[in-house]
């Protein structure tokens, strides 16, 4: 209680016992003072035993406060377990979870929510909260977690505003791009493009006019989801903004865009620059830089790009080809990419005809996949690791596009590459091992065993032989332990040249290497048991 001090207590103190009136315990609360008078020996308590008595339990009494009566409430009905229509989750892989919600090997928490799915089982419930908050932090899980929050994950989400994103639906994404903040409007544009490309182009083109300039940039890359001609008539207009981070986003979608009106600008640019020059069995790839710069072609982005010692005018080259899909050079040349390459290979200007030409696949093969584009990959990869340096003539994040290759492509693709060097991987290869981890990041699943097996016998031969830079492999390794088979897991812990004293340089590598395998494999032993 928060009540003052009895006047009677008060007055006690200031005359003293002896000239007080009795009964300095009568302002007391009734309870506490029956409880003060019905202590034991309270008959013969001097006045003063009685006055301290009173302050002492009158303190607690207001330090302890009031207990308000609690309302009788209804305990909100959880769901059972019996009636949820997924399976339970396997107890080894329940340990596993366990460790992954307390940031132990973060990178394969999308991959046991992917296996959970799969194999229809629930979340327990002791870490229902645990990754609802993961999901609260990690917008890309989401979705993974609502297949296993089962009915008393979705019964829990409604408990907590924090874990809202649970079951959303249009209303939710609307309200969150109508007074969200800018990233949460993004993702919110980003889910509408998904569901409605057109619905979500108008949502956009109504704002527009309110946004600021730097939230104009971030909603219009939201574009790229379900990009298409319908949507250029409104990045055409984009690319007058008065921001240059405006225009830039616009240029980059158009380009990216099949079809379009700034596509066929940039090829009528490009032909006349590149032409093929034939002498009997010779042929020579002649190319000239643009002469000047125009509005237009400032206004498509021309000039936009930086490239680090390559003049102003070879950078307009680069721009102009990387705008042109590269199956129209070999359909134009009638050469094959190979020779394509060849020829650029030998032309005094190699690396802006490289450059322009891997920008350009990279933006193709980002926008759909076929087999002449394919065909131009496997050509550049085979320039790359035969050709030292090429590397500084491409895109740094060039061979991110095996992310984009449909699975199976990837993995002969891969394979074929492998298959084709040597036991041991010496520090030659090295251009190998980058693209690998490259291509390892980019992986939409687990590379076939045997792919896996040979990456993982190559480079325990090669720490054997003591041919191999540690360096060049501690973040490759990184990468290859989330891709790699862990049904392998026998032939990776085997084989290492642990009793060489070269060895040590590579302790460290390997045992983390091997750690994040061995946890894959046995958190994957569970669900295919249960799959079973």
């Amino acid at each position: 209680m928060s009540s003052p001090l009895p006047l009677k207590m008060h007055k006690t103190l200031q005359i003293g016992t002896s000239r007080a009136a009795p009964g300095v315990d009568d302002d007391l609360p009734l309870a506490l003072r029956e409880s003060v008078r019905g202590r034991p020996g309270a008959a013969a308590a001097t006045p003063e035993e009685n006055l301290w008595l009173s302050l002492a339990a009158h303190t607690l009494w207001q330090r302890a406060g009031h207990q308000p009566t609690a309302p009788e409430l209804a305990a909100p009905a959880t769901p059972s377990s019996d009636s949820d229509t997924l399976r339970a989750c396997p107890a080894q892989a329940e340990r596993a979870l366990a460790l992954l919600v307390q940031d132990e090997y973060p990178q394969v928490r999308s991959e046991w929510l992917r296996l959970a799915n799969a194999c229809q089982c629930r979340l327990p419930p002791r870490l229902l909260p645990a990754v609802l908050d993961m999901g609260s932090a990690h917008r890309p899980l989401r979705g993974l977690i609502e297949g296993v929050l089962g009915a008393r994950g979705h019964w829990l989400a409604k408990q907590n505003p924090a874990w809202n994103w649970v079951g959303a639906d249009t209303d939710d994404v609307r309200l969150l791009w109508d007074e969200g903040n800018i990233e949460q409007r993004a993702h919110a544009l980003r889910d509408m493009r998904a569901q409605d490309g057109a619905a979500a182009l108008q949502a956009l083109h109504a704002t527009w006019p309110s946004e600021t300039p730097e939230h104009r940039a971030t909603l219009l890359g939201c574009l790229s989801v379900g990009l298409g001609l319908a949507d250029e008539a409104f990045l055409e207009s984009a690319l007058d903004d008065k921001r240059k981070e405006v225009r830039s986003a616009a240029q980059r979608l158009l380009a990216g865009l099949p079809g379009s009106q700034m596509a066929q600008r940039m090829l009528a640019r490009a032909v006349p620059l590149l032409r093929v020059e034939r002498n009997g069995d010779s042929a020579h790839l002649l190319a000239e830089v643009p002469h000047e710069r125009d509005k237009s072609m400032q206004r498509d982005g021309v000039g936009a790009g930086l490239y680090p010692a390559m003049g102003e005018k070879s950078g307009w080259l680069v721009d102009i080809l990387a705008a042109v899909p590269p199956t129209y050079w070999s359909n134009s040349f009638d050469a094959s990419p190979r020779t394509c390459l060849t020829l650029a290979m030998a032309s005094e200007f190699k690396h802006t005809l490289l450059l322009g030409w891997s920008s350009a696949l990279q933006r193709s093969l980002q926008a759909g996949y076929d087999a002449g584009l394919h065909a131009w990959f496997t050509a550049f990869l085979d320039l790359y690791l035969k050709s030292s340096g090429i590397h500084t003539h491409m895109p740094r994040d060039f061979f991110s596009l095996f992310g984009t290759l449909p699975s199976d492509a990837a993995d002969d693709l891969l394979s074929t590459l492998v298959e084709a060097t040597p036991a041991a991987w010496m520090r030659a290869h090295s251009s190998l091992i980058d693209m690998l981890d490259d291509a390892a990041k980019s992986a939409q699943r687990n590379w076939p065993l045997a792919l896996s097996k040979a990456v993982v016998s190559r480079i325990q031969a090669g720490c054997a032989a003591n041919t191999l830079q540690s360096w060049s492999l501690t973040y490759t390794m990184a990468s290859l332990a989330l891709v790699l088979d862990p049904r392998g897991i026998e032939a990776y812990e085997n084989g290492w040249p642990t009793d060489i004293p070269e060895f040590a340089q590579w302790q460290d590598t390997v045992d983390k290497f091997l750690r994040t395998l061995r946890f894959r494999h046995d958190m994957y032993s569970p669900f295919q048991e249960q799959s079973a």
